[in-house]
């Protein structure tokens, strides 16, 4: 799991892990942990313009 403590974006790409498609930090190689993750997709969501889903 990514250990660093800020994960912008932009930083941020895709690799496959078997059959699952994982967020990869670019500078550390390592995949996003949960919290990271969730912080990521609200980020994403943010800059596509739309609202995020309040559960």
């Amino acid at each position: 799991m990514c250990e660093c403590s800020k994960v912008h974006l932009f930083e941020v790409e895709f690799k496959l892990d078997g059959m699952i498609v994982v967020p990869t930090h670019k500078n550390c190689g390592f995949a996003l942990d949960e919290k990271q993750s969730d912080k990521f997709q609200k980020e994403l969501v943010k800059s596509w313009g739309f609202e995020a889903e309040e559960e």
